[in-house]
């Protein structure tokens, strides 16, 4: 178990003793502990990655405390059931389908029993350890800085490659069982979920629409929207996660990848749906726009033999997982976005972004993947740190969104959000519906 102490009435969980590193991404670190072998252990760093280049050569002021804040927030948020009890005939899903919101709040998921609205959703977040008790100096030595999110621990089948007359082909192996008697545990759903309530400009979603204008029709759409408009109705799109690069899926092969039987399918579709939701409307409670975002998942192949509230799934019980935050999600406040879209301005247009065009293309043409090492060796490009009023700016970023969000002042010396955004130079300000590149999103 984690340590604990008490100070007054108060029960603090400290860091465990014999953190182990397990895996290091540009952004996040993931930890396991002997003592709680069940759990992981995030730690969000101050690093930061735009354009798929991983970890950029400086960091954010308090962007990895604001993150693991953040991220406990909403999954206390979406854990208990007052935020989908307000949904119903709330006025700020009045722009969206009437049809459409009322199967949605017709559904088990949302309606059942077991519903979101009796018991929330359930997901994998368990605690947020933000003190490093008495093993400060080793812990600190290990994180840098606190604090760490305590999750439920998962299994990750990662995809097989085969050449397959000539093409990458990839196998999953849980496919091969899906949701067997056999199956045991938690997995993670090799699938990210991406939603969204309109197309901003920067959205991936307008290059698809302006190549097959029949897919608006696939996604459920009436109507082709255009750039900056909210959708009709909210719409999922199914990515994959563990290849080398994210591939979009149709719903079948989202099905299919994802190893879960038609129930668990379906209610990881709905589940979405109403996490979506409930964010826009504690983001539009907040005053701020949720345009698009993703979701990860987990499978837990025992939770139901426990009595667990989601049972009625025929099949194991889905946990909301990763994180929830800016960098999950598409956020505009007074026409300014609130996201690495407000990094990627800085970056946009210099030559170390045209240098990475230059490099894919001549990966792509070698048939390689790695084209940032062609970047660095052959065309001699890097990115530069962030300077001047940008990055002061870009420092109070994630902890003045914190403090709007929690509604308290986590972060102290920091703008109100009106001030913040007021501030901004004018490249960092822009407008969110002036045409931008095609994010990955």
């Amino acid at each position: 178990m984690t340590n604990e102490k008490t100070t007054g009435d108060k029960t603090v969980t400290t860091a465990p003793k014999d953190l182990e590193l397990i895996y290091e991404g540009s952004v996040k670190r993931v930890f396991k502990a002997n003592e709680k072998p069940d759990r992981l252990f995030f730690h969000f760093t101050d690093d930061y990655s735009v354009f798929d280049w991983g970890k950029m050569p400086d960091t954010i002021d308090n962007k990895g405390r604001a993150l693991a804040r953040m991220g406990a927030f909403f999954f206390d948020q979406l854990g208990a059931p007052e935020i989908f009890q307000r949904l119903k005939d709330n006025q700020h899903l009045s722009r969206f389908d009437k049809t459409f919101l009322d199967a949605r709040f017709k559904h088990p998921v949302f309606d059942g029993v077991c519903g979101v609205t009796n018991f929330g959703l359930p997901h994998h977040f368990k605690n947020l350890i933000e003190d490093n008790g008495p093993q400060k100096s080793l812990v600190h030595s290990i994180l840098g800085a606190m604090p760490l999110m305590e999750v439920l621990t998962a299994r990750v089948e990662r995809p097989e490659l085969h050449q397959i007359d000539g093409q990458p082909t990839y196998f999953y192996p849980h496919t091969q069982a899906q949701s067997s008697p056999q199956m045991t545990g938690r997995r993670l759903v090799p699938l990210e979920i991406v939603f969204r309530f309109g197309m901003p400009a920067g959205s991936s979603l307008k290059e698809r629409l302006e190549k097959n204008p029949d897919y608006a029709r696939q996604l459920g759409l009436k109507s082709l929207p255009k750039e900056g408009d909210w959708l009709e109705r909210p719409v999922i799109e199914y990515f994959t996660k563990l290849e080398p690069k994210d591939r979009l899926l149709t719903t079948q092969e989202a099905a299919h990848i994802s190893g879960l039987n038609s129930f668990e399918f379906e209610y990881l579709n709905e589940m979405s749906y109403q996490a979506a939701l409930a964010l826009f409307v504690l983001f539009a409670e907040k005053g701020i726009e949720l345009w698009d975002g993703k979701f990860e998942m987990i499978i837990d192949y025992g939770a139901h033999k426990d009595g667990d509230r989601a049972a009625n799934t025929k099949g194991g019980v889905l946990l909301l997982a990763d994180s929830v935050g800016p960098d999950e999600l598409r956020l505009i406040y007074k026409g300014v976005h609130l996201s690495k879209e407000m990094i990627r301005r800085i970056y946009r247009g210099t030559p170390w972004e045209e240098s990475l065009k230059k490099a894919q293309l001549m990966a792509k043409g070698r048939g390689i993947a790695d084209w940032k090492g062609i970047a660095l060796s052959e065309l001699k490009s890097s990115p530069e740190q962030l300077a001047g009023d940008e990055k002061a700016s870009i420092d109070k970023l994630y902890g003045t969104l914190a403090n709007h969000l929690i509604g308290e002042p986590v972060f102290e010396n920091h703008p109100t959000l009106d001030q913040f955004v007021d501030n901004l130079p004018a490249k960092l300000k822009g407008e969110a519906s002036t045409a931008a590149q095609p994010s990955t999103r």
